[in-house]
């Protein structure tokens, strides 16, 4: 990463290997805590990354005390957490980008304790556009040459558990708030950000008998 100032190139290493172990640990087929680990990799991916374009921007995310000195926690100086930088970051606080982060904040904290396998399919559309919006901002703040689309690959799957997240929280109520909080998220918002796609990705995947051609890629992305 010639160019870029140590301390920024060091939150972009960061940020983007944290995003690849995200997606590692998330297509793992053995691994049931597909979700809570890729949210707490992603959240992580996503503070070193906005970090990383405050530095390049000559703002330092560091907390201040009201003497003008940076805050200190346990004798190391306090940066911006996610919450802190997603609202600094994004102005307008409708933007769909910032509400799919704004789901994930609160999310993860709720989640990292439990063990909810049921989740994955629930959440499958947002955990989606997280990535895709992180590899969008990497791409506008840093250039193609960073973007992680390039090294990742479609990720083979089985058909989903036949198991619902209803039926899982009527086998264990320490749910029912994780599932609370997600149904009210998504009321809480606009129906234009619900249906975006930097909120939620949606897509079709359709099996054919026939390619157009030989040559045609098996799995194909229409943005509309």
């Amino acid at each position: 990463m010639k160019g870029l100032p140590l301390q920024v190139k060091s939150c972009l290493d960061k940020a983007l290997d944290s995003a690849l172990l995200a997606v590692e640990t998330y297509n793992k087929p053995a691994v049931k805590f597909k979700s809570g680990g890729y949210i707490v990799l992603m959240c992580i991916a996503w503070t070193s990354l906005l970090h990383g374009i405050f530095l390049r921007k000559k703002i330092k995310p560091i907390y201040k005390e009201k003497n003008g000195r940076y805050k200190k926690v346990n004798g190391e100086i306090q940066y911006w957490e996610l919450k802190t930088c997603v609202a600094k970051y994004f102005v307008d606080s409708n933007n769909p980008i910032r509400k799919n982060l704004e789901f994930f904040i609160p999310l993860r904290n709720k989640i990292e304790h439990k063990f909810l396998p049921e989740l994955d399919s629930n959440i499958f559309a947002e955990c989606e556009s997280l990535l895709l919006n992180f590899d969008k901002i990497v791409e506008a703040e840093f250039g193609h040459k960073y973007c992680l689309r390039e090294s990742l690959s479609f990720a083979l799957q089985l058909f989903p558990s036949s198991e619902t997240l209803s039926m899982a929280t009527k086998a264990n109520k320490d749910y029912d708030s994780i599932v609370s909080f997600i149904n009210q998220y998504r009321s809480s918002i606009t129906t234009d950000v619900l249906n975006s796609g930097e909120y939620a990705f949606k897509a079709f995947l359709i099996q054919v008998a026939n390619h157009k051609s030989k040559d045609a890629l098996p799995i194909q992305f229409f943005f509309f």
